[in-house]
């Protein structure tokens, strides 16, 4: 979970740069965002997932469990299995915060900076240009927001379970990935013009088998 959610929040990082040279650099877009970077973008992203993760996995293997074996949560997280560990979290809990909470925190901050930059400089811009500039952002912004809002919410406090942690995690975990494939695809004009494609030639084969379906005659008394 840590390993995927960690790559997720670099690649978010990563989107952030490739809008903000789309908007405030479009005649360098091509040469600023190579192959090559972007590929580089997705290493480091998924090596930056890998070196949290192995922290995370690092903190709690060694930790003796003497006690039950059942932690209140659905997935295997650091804070449910501090629980049931057999001497004191408070260390431990502490450098959970500085791994996730300190790391979630710094890029929420990056990614706000990002966009109050890119703001200042649509200011400039004419009215099309402004509103073609704040739709590209609109679904990454969503996503930030749906990703880190719950995420902050539970590692930036001291290491203690709230029955409502289940829930706020349901966001991170689930519900923005799961949302991820809809919120950018639809912003793809690409994607799109085959959306309506498809529909097109939906509507077309319905609107031809009920012309070809005969008339039904009710039987006369």
């Amino acid at each position: 979970m840590h390993f995927f959610g960690g790559i997720e929040v670099f690649i978010l990082t990563g989107m952030a740069y490739d809008h903000y040279v789309a908007i405030c650099k479009p005649l360098h877009y091509i040469v600023i965002m190579s192959r090559q970077k972007c590929d580089a973008m997705i290493g480091a992203s998924c090596a930056g997932g890998f070196l949290h993760s192995f922290g995370q996995f690092l903190l709690a293997i060694f930790l003796p469990y003497c006690g039950p074996n059942e932690i209140d949560h659905y997935f295997c997280d650091v804070y449910p299995l501090l629980k049931l560990a057999c001497t004191d979290t408070r260390k431990i809990g502490f450098l959970v915060i500085a791994n996730s909470g300190l790391m979630g925190t710094v890029i929420f901050v990056v990614l706000l900076i990002s966009y109050a930059v890119i703001l200042s400089t649509v200011r400039s811009y004419s009215i099309e240009n402004r509103h073609k500039a704040l739709s590209t952002c609109s679904s990454h912004i969503t996503v930030v927001v749906l990703f880190f809002a719950p995420l902050l919410f539970i590692y930036i406090r001291p290491a203690t379970t709230l029955p409502e942690d289940k829930v706020f995690a349901l966001f991170y975990t689930i519900i923005a990935p799961m949302l991820n494939p809809l919120i950018f695809t639809l912003r793809n004009m690409e994607m799109k013009n085959a959306i309506k494609k498809v529909w097109g030639s939906i509507m077309r084969s319905k609107g031809n088998r009920l012309r070809d379906f005969p008339a039904f005659h009710h039987p006369t008394s």
